[in-house]
């Protein structure tokens, strides 16, 4: 008995394999992110602080070296790692002057997978806790 295939069964099984890859490199920060670099950027003002499932934003401004103000943004944690940490979602406000560490972008993008934050009151927010203690030496670079 002669077996016969759909015509569709391909395309499908190709869309199912390139659906997968997105969802695997989604979840994968190292595809967006450079993780072996660490950089802190100072005297950031924030935009707005958005936290979202399953990860929120934070835009932020910064002046680089020329006085240039660039506009980046941050990837945020999920609300229960961040509320975990003790990160509320009013601890930012658009105006709030930061000293923010983080993961950079890849190939210069401007994003940021934050993970620590000096808060105007003086405390520091920690974002991904495996990365460091929640400490102010969290924000020196090493």
């Amino acid at each position: 008995m002669k077996s016969v295939q759909h015509p569709l069964i391909p395309g499908l099984l190709m869309i199912g394999s390139l659906a997968a890859a997105a969802v695997a490199a989604h979840h994968n920060p190292g595809v967006y992110f450079d993780l072996g670099t660490v950089v802190i950027h100072r005297d950031v003002t924030a935009v707005s602080f958005t936290p979202a499932n399953p990860h929120g934003r934070f835009v932020y401004t910064m002046a680089d070296a020329d006085g240039s103000v660039t506009e980046w943004v941050a990837e945020l944690p999920a609300n229960n790692m961040m509320r975990r940490n003790g990160v509320e979602s009013d601890m930012i406000q658009p105006g709030d002057t930061l000293t923010i560490r983080g993961n950079p972008g890849r190939q210069g993008a401007t994003m940021l997978r934050i993970t620590h934050a000096l808060l105007p009151s003086g405390d520091v927010a920690t974002f991904y806790s495996p990365q460091g203690t929640g400490s102010l030496e969290d924000l020196q670079v090493n």
